[in-house]
């Protein structure tokens, strides 16, 4: 019950106009409660014909199925259904014309980028990358995607390699590159991740087209960290399948990951707070947030090479001095980039367990916000 409470604080906090999620627990269901909710959260187990039969007769969209976690050990869960007013397959179909662009940053990702970026443009999005002055093979890799296919890129700053990494200026030129885009959304992407929709099957872009027409102008996102258990990566390898292993974003950074958004006609801010998110007037976040999968580390040798030689002698001091920059500050050279597969989670397995988690964040270990933190350890 406190965790669908949390649920139901996050859900009045990104769209007051939902008014409070309906919680359905016991044997008989109010049906006319559901039929008049936006949003209905249906507790315990359900078969399928009894779903489906619920779904049309309060035409509300049967959108997830899964569970939530019942006690603090982690071994005991409950059976959910989520009902809502969000229905992908009932939007029309999105027009040729509809924009998308992803504007992904990187430094040195040779390994992974022309994969994220060609699954990208699978998706049907446009890309533009800002690349930091690489010194692997990321530019020669970007010159021969940008000769035969419409990825643009440029280097970052124009003058030349400073020796740093300055963030700030960096996230101006990618607020430039939105403002000017003409898109009708922008990603800002980073090249070792890969973004979804929080509907399987639904495509990144498809999924942005329904979030518009349903009045929204924000996309948040869940962050999973993907984790190395072995040194078995080679450049190349896919992503998706080399590293089933992963857990929540667990520091409170990745509690908010507005990074998908609607350009607006005044310049909008996402420079002042480490790109984290987006700030306009009039900002509308879509409820559900999206997956953020995140590969940063990929085997021993790359965290030591990335972390350890790459990043850390280049961050900015007067960013530090901000407090930017310090999630990598318990890396050494005693570090192992390896995980055990102890408490992590196996990719595939979310929902059956974390579905709230997966979709809003609550409930998750250091979420900082007022009513959606941890409940399973109060």
């Amino acid at each position: 019950s406190a965790l669908l409470a949390s649920f139901g604080v996050y859900l009045n906090k990104v769209d007051p106009t939902l008014g409070a999620a309906v919680t359905v627990t016991g044997a008989e269901l109010d049906e006319g409660a559901l039929a008049a909710a936006p949003l209905a959260v249906v507790v315990g187990a359900r078969n399928d014909r009894y779903l489906r039969r619920l779904s049309r007769r309060t035409r509300l969209h049967q959108a997830f199925s899964g569970a939530i976690r019942t006690n603090r050990e982690g071994d005991d869960f409950i059976p959910i259904t989520l009902f809502d007013r969000w229905n992908p397959s009932s939007v029309t179909p999105r027009p040729a014309s509809f924009k998308v662009l992803a504007i992904v940053t990187t430094y040195n990702e040779a390994d992974v980028i022309e994969q994220l970026l060609e699954r990208l443009s699978t998706s049907g999005a446009h890309v533009h990358v800002i690349d930091n002055w690489s010194n692997d093979a990321t530019t020669e890799i970007l010159e021969r995607l940008a000769a035969r296919t419409t990825l643009t890129w440029e280097r970052f700053p124009q003058s030349g390699d400073t020796g740093h990494f300055e963030l700030e200026n960096l996230l101006r030129r990618v607020e430039e590159v939105a403002a000017d885009s003409g898109a009708d959304w922008v990603i800002h992407h980073d090249a070792d991740e890969i973004r979804e929709s929080p509907w399987p099957g639904v495509s990144l872009v498809d999924a942005l087209w329904a979030v518009q027409q349903w009045g929204y102008n924000c996309i948040d996102h869940t962050v999973f960290n993907f984790r190395p258990v072995d040194n078995f990566w080679s450049p190349g390898d896919d992503l998706a399948s080399s590293f089933p292993w992963c857990e929540f974003g667990n520091t409170p950074a990745d509690f908010l990951q507005i990074k998908g958004w609607k350009p607006q006609a005044n310049r909008l801010s996402m420079a002042a707070n480490a790109g984290h998110q987006v700030q306009f007037e009039g900002r509308r976040v879509f409820p559900y947030k999206f997956l953020l999968r995140h590969y940063s580390i990929r085997s021993q040798e790359h965290g030591e090479r990335k972390i350890l030689r790459e990043r850390k002698p280049r961050w900015s001091e007067q960013e530090r001095a901000k407090g930017w920059h310090v999630h990598y500050d318990h890396y050494n050279e005693e570090t192992s980039f390896l995980w055990t597969t102890e408490g992590l989670l196996r990719w595939g397995t979310i929902d059956q367990h974390f579905l709230l988690g997966r979709l809003s964040g609550v409930g998750m270990a250091n979420n900082p916000w007022l009513g959606e933190g941890p409940v399973v350890d109060a």
